[in-house]
């Protein structure tokens, strides 16, 4: 096996995702409709957004595991920017702003 190969990298990542999501579908099908509602009221939403969401709702956005890298899969498009996360868990990395694409 070579030591880099980009088609391999994103078969494994396309497959890894698939996993996760499929470990925890409804709580990750709850994720992405609170994103979708936040992106319509805001404009953008975040990660963090969507954390304050479901705990909002009593929801933990940490028991999405590995599955959190697919909620803005879809119907989300990258604006291009980051911002820094408030959630101490997230030892303040940069996140992601998303939008809802036009036409998903």
């Amino acid at each position: 096996m070579n030591l880099f190969d980009a088609a391999e990298a994103q078969r494994r990542r396309e497959f890894g995702m698939a996993l996760a999501a499929a470990a925890r579908p409804a709580l990750l099908a709850e994720a992405k409709s609170l994103a979708s509602r936040v992106a319509r009221a805001q404009g953008v939403v975040t990660s963090d957004d969507v954390a304050l969401a479901m705990s909002e709702m009593g929801l933990r956005y940490e028991d999405l595991g590995n599955a959190a890298g697919s909620v803005f899969r879809g119907d989300f498009e990258w604006t291009g920017e980051v911002v820094t996360s408030e959630r101490p868990s997230t030892h303040g990395r940069v996140i992601r702003v998303w939008r809802l694409k036009e036409n998903p």
